[in-house]
């Protein structure tokens, strides 16, 4: 049969088979070789000359599809997603099935949770509809394992144990096994908690990982250590389980701890002369843009001075580039300013090339709170931007690198996490309450890891205000202010619904419906609080809502809803 296939662009390649054992069937190898859309039709001559044309059939080509991570590791009641990538688009919902149903659990978001010891597979189909038949067919589907255990034992994950004075450390607490990182344990419910301490408090401090946020116990999988002063010192953590019946820990047990030795020293410096010695660290293969205060002022030249495989190691430009090589260890950097005015500057500073020990997440900006305590979770609406340094084998920070960053989360549904601004940054935008886990890892070596605890919660109260009977009348507050210590500014997505007072957070219920209430420090932050107003179907009397840091409101509320509204919501003093 001389029946032919054309296709409407190259991103598939047609191979015409063997003929069929049917006179009126062809056989056609397609094959994708772009990623996108594009349509096929055959045709074939008649005897009579006539060419005759089917109607064009769609065709995507998409990249594999993949479930995201390969292989999980829970232990008893913690909880991971799975999520995906490539497969057709755009994307219909992705059906997940259980090898062992009594091991694990699957929504059908993909977060999986684990519930009783023992290896399975989740499977993940994606399915379209045959538009010739009008039925659902599999796509494509992917398969991931699936491993639930209890924690054994566990250990203080530690990049290096002898740090200089004044630097800083990320410690993390892990299980056995490579595989169960905090990821595995971390929002295990009922819940593990996890207290830090050391031998010697005056060697080293312990604190946890975010800018003004004090963790709860149950978050602090992971500290921060900094070298207070020089000395000796155990780092010691205690796990414990609320619940031993949970099946948290093997055994039942109760705790696990594990403690290590960090060394403290005190950098090396210049006392007579008192002069600080400068350096610069880079890592292999990294490029810096060198910048003095002289740029455009003054005539600036730059020039390695002879060192032994100085090329190899670090090279500079006439522009400032500086550009470190493969290899590891120690050159000179000239700098010289020839002025307009005859005179001519030079210093020499050390340029280390170091191979990178471990990286450090760090947050910002800091927020402020009106008593002057510390916050236990992160407002909700908040936006995060976490730095990403790294450091050398003495706690020291690089100041560049060549590191490929990959970051996850456990799950995707209560922050965004993307890329920053500026290169080793990312930022976090809290979405819905609760707890999320974030791993941040070099691509290229997965050793040089960090973890963190993001726990979102509502930062506006009363909590009762949530749900409100038309005529009643709240006091929102809200502990954050600014770094002065001036409160934000409070609003209603409909004032026809809620009306709110800017200044004071006082508000009245006008009609039924839902609306959100918005407490925003310009520039630092905005936080929202959902609140649904109905009607009351019982007659009962206006009521008055305010939280502990309110005093007694005085109020008076106009019941003509054209004139304005008049509530004073004193706050207590602090």
């Amino acid at each position: 049969m001389n029946l032919k296939l054309r296709a409407a662009s190259s991103i598939i390649s047609l191979q015409a088979l063997s003929d069929s054992s049917e006179e009126d069937t062809a056989t056609f190898l397609v094959k994708g070789l772009v990623i996108g859309q594009t349509s096929v039709s055959a045709f074939v001559i008649d005897k009579h000359g006539r060419k005759i044309t089917s109607a064009p059939q769609q065709i995507e080509v998409f990249p594999p599809f993949r479930l995201l991570p390969r292989k999980v590791t829970l232990i008893v009641g913690a909880m991971m997603q799975i999520t995906s990538e490539g497969g057709p688009q755009p994307q219909s919902n992705i059906l997940f099935s259980l090898s062992h149903e009594s091991i694990a659990s699957v929504s059908s978001l993909g977060h999986v949770k684990g519930l009783s010891v023992g290896n399975m597979s989740v499977t993940g189909v994606v399915q379209a509809v045959d538009t010739e038949t009008g039925k659902l067919v599999v796509v494509s589907k992917d398969q991931v394992d699936v491993e639930v255990v209890q924690l054994k034992a566990i250990r203080i994950r530690a990049p290096i144990t002898r740090m200089k004075t004044g630097t800083l450390m990320p410690v993390y607490v892990m299980g056995l096994t490579s595989s169960q990182t905090p990821f595995s344990f971390g929002n295990a419910l009922p819940g593990l908690t996890f207290h830090w301490s050391v031998t010697k408090r005056d060697v080293l401090d312990v604190h946890t990982r975010h800018a003004s946020v004090q963790l709860s116990a149950e978050h602090n999988f992971a500290m921060s250590v900094f070298g207070r002063s020089k000395g000796r010192t155990g780092l010691r953590v205690v796990v414990k389980t609320s619940v031993p019946l949970a099946g948290h820990l093997q055994d039942s047990a109760l705790e696990l701890q594990d403690e290590i030795q960090i060394q403290v020293y005190e950098k090396l410096q210049l006392l007579k002369p008192e002069v600080q010695a400068e350096e610069i660290l880079m890592s292999p293969n990294s490029l810096l843009k060198l910048q003095t205060n002289r740029d455009g002022l003054g005539s600036l030249s730059y020039r390695v001075l002879d060192c032994p495989d100085r090329a190899a190691l670090v090279q500079v430009d006439d522009e400032g580039h500086l550009t470190s090589g493969s290899l590891t260890g120690t050159a000179s950097l000239q700098i010289s300013s020839q002025e307009t005015f005859g005179v001519n500057q030079t210093i020499i500073v050390a340029v280390k090339v170091v191979t990178v020990s471990y990286l450090r997440l760090s947050t910002s900006p800091v927020v402020y709170t009106s008593n002057r305590e510390t916050v236990s979770a992160i407002p909700l609406g908040a936006v995060l931007t976490f730095s990403v340094h790294f450091h050398d084998s003495t706690g020291e920070t690089l100041h560049s690198h060549n590191s490929a960053l990959s970051f996850s989360t456990n799950r995707d549904d209560l922050v965004q996490v993307g890329k920053g601004s500026s290169n080793g940054t990312l930022t976090v935008r809290t979405v819905n309450v609760g707890l999320t886990l974030l791993g941040v890892w070099d691509s290229e070596q997965a050793g040089l890891a960090d973890f963190l605890a993001l726990p979102v919660q509502h930062a506006i109260h009363p909590a009762e205000a949530q749900r409100l009977v038309v005529g009643d009348v709240v006091c929102f507050s809200a502990q954050f202010v600014n770094q002065e210590g001036v409160s934000g500014v409070w609003s209603s997505s409909s004032s026809a619904l809620l009306e709110i007072d800017p200044r004071t957070g006082a508000a009245v219920a006008r009609d039924r419906g839902t609306v959100s209430v918005y407490y925003e420090i310009p520039g630092q932050l905005r936080t929202y609080r959902e609140v649904k107003l109905i009607t009351s179907t019982s007659g009962k009397t206006m009521k008055i809502l305010w939280s502990k840091s309110v005093m007694s409101p005085v109020v008076f509320v106009q019941t003509n809803k054209n004139q304005p509204m008049f509530l004073n919501c004193k706050h207590a003093e602090l």
